[in-house]
């Protein structure tokens, strides 16, 4: 039986639309298509729905996925109230579309008229149509961005989201502007002070940490939102609109300024004249676990840091959300460890060769279930289809019980090409294995650091550390562990 889809996507009009109370859009185009496939007696087994806003397909997760599966051949076609709703970025959006479309032979069915793109003509008119959409949708485009940049002009603030010391008012109709917020405006004010006494960005994050003061979105400061601060005009009175040609272009906003136009200015000419100074040297590698060893609770690489408490280099997870969960090392003590899990491995191997067997690792089935639910829920939607025909169902409770099924069908879908698409990356052989991990344990200690990463990715993928006691008198033991992603 052929099978066919619906896309539903809203205008930039639909919005406006249903501000003035004109009723919820996307339910009224599911209705009117699924009418419409009742009428024509089109089998629809699945509705894309798009929920997020964006001119192009690449902000449109819905159409790429739709156009996934007509690219496979999934449908016999594609349910949409125009033409427009599928493309009407640029160009090359208009021509992904049109070629899926073409190469799968799949049609587009609009409440006034079916596209058949092995039809010459119809081929010539769809494309028309997009040409004509996108030219369209350049004029709207071209004219809400002369009116933001009026309003830009006129001192108006038109980001979505406020910056740290502000939030977002509108004090009267199309005035959109910032209101300061006195604590928040007081951590800026000293973010510049510090910042002109000569401190860094680095330091003024660790100060600021150390006093307990949080950012807007999440726990602790870093230094690149300490930078963001220190460079947005926005903190001296001034709103900017961006171009690709001359850059940032500025105004004075309606909103309070938080900092003095001079104190910003200083603030510009110490970062061009005083820079800061590089903490890293990229000339030669000295950690060697780069690249190999990471983080067990977090996933983040390792860094290799000297401890002057301690007097010795350790592998630490800098990350400052593992703090607390994930102890450092001593790099004598992780190299011990690594060594010890190579030998190990070894002996695993000579185990095996022994036995004569290789190495198995018994997963269970997980695509049986999948099948087996994914054939279950078939069966439930062509219950309802039956529902419908026998009109014990109205259309509206159709779509929501098929839309509930349809939207376990591809998430079931998707696992299993997730399954079928996972491939375990090829094994050494016992023989080729054996010989590498012990050339590594015999030349380690002897190799430099370049030497001693280039002898590590010889062997290792990813190594995961783990390790949550410090050492001390009363516990002497380390609860360090290693686990290996061998090749």
């Amino acid at each position: 039986m052929n099978e066919y889809c619906i896309y539903l996507r809203k205008s930039r009009a639909d919005v406006e639309a249903e501000a003035r109370g004109e009723g919820e859009t996307l339910r009224r185009h599911r209705n009117m298509l699924m009418e419409l496939a009742k009428k024509q007696k089109l089998n629809v087994v699945k509705i894309y729905k798009e929920i997020v806003s964006g001119d192009s397909i690449a902000a449109r997760p819905q159409m790429q996925a739709l156009l996934a599966d007509v690219t496979d051949g999934k449908y016999t076609g594609v349910l949409v109230v125009e033409i427009e709703r599928l493309a009407r970025g640029d160009t090359i959006d208009q021509g992904v579309v049109a070629q899926a479309f073409r190469e799968s032979s799949t049609k587009i069915i609009t409440p006034t008229k079916t596209y058949d793109p092995d039809n010459e003509f119809d081929e010539e008119y769809f494309e028309f149509s997009l040409f004509m959409s996108r030219r369209e949708y350049k004029t709207i485009k071209r004219r809400m961005q002369a009116g933001r940049l009026a309003s830009v002009k006129e001192g108006n603030y038109i980001s979505t989201t406020a910056p740290y010391g502000y939030r977002k008012i509108n004090p009267e109709p199309k005035v959109h502007t910032l209101e300061i917020l006195p604590e928040e405006a007081e951590i800026v004010r000293l973010i510049y002070n510090m910042y002109l006494e000569g401190r860094g960005a680095k330091y003024i994050a660790n100060e600021l940490n150390r006093m307990g003061i949080s950012p807007q979105k999440s726990q602790y400061w870093e230094s690149p939102s300490i930078k963001k601060i220190l460079a947005n005009p926005l903190y001296c009175g001034k709103v900017g609109w961006k171009t690709k040609s001359n850059g940032d272009t500025l105004y004075k906003g309606l909103h309070e300024p938080i900092i003095s136009e001079e104190t910003f200015e200083a603030a510009q000419h110490k970062k061009k004249t005083n820079p800061s100074a590089q903490l890293h040297q990229n000339d030669k590698l000295l950690n060697y676990y780069h690249n190999i060893l990471f983080c067990k609770n977090c996933g983040h690489q390792l860094k290799r840091r000297f401890i002057a408490s301690s007097g010795h280099e350790h592998m630490l997870c800098a990350y400052r959300e593992c703090r607390g969960r994930t102890v450092s090392s001593t790099i004598e003590a992780v190299d011990e460890a690594v060594m010890a899990a190579f030998r190990y491995r070894i002996k695993q191997l000579e185990k095996l060769k022994r036995k004569g067997a290789a190495e198995e690792i018994v997963q269970p089935d997980k695509k049986a279930p999948l099948m087996a639910e994914l054939e279950k829920s078939k069966r439930q939607l062509a219950r309802l289809y039956d529902l419908l025909e026998q009109e014990v169902y109205d259309t509206n409770t159709f779509l929501e019980r098929s839309k509930i099924v349809n939207e376990r069908i591809g998430t079931l879908e998707a696992s299993l090409r997730e399954l079928e698409s996972e491939q375990k990356p090829p094994q050494l052989s016992p023989d080729e294995a054996i010989k590498r991990l012990q050339f590594v344990v015999d030349n380690f200690d002897s190799a430099d650091a370049e030497e001693k990463n280039r002898l590590l990715h010889t062997v290792v993928r990813k190594i995961w550390y783990a390790k949550t006691q410090r050492m001390c008198k009363n516990k002497p033991d380390s609860d360090l562990t290693l686990s290996a992603d061998f090749l």
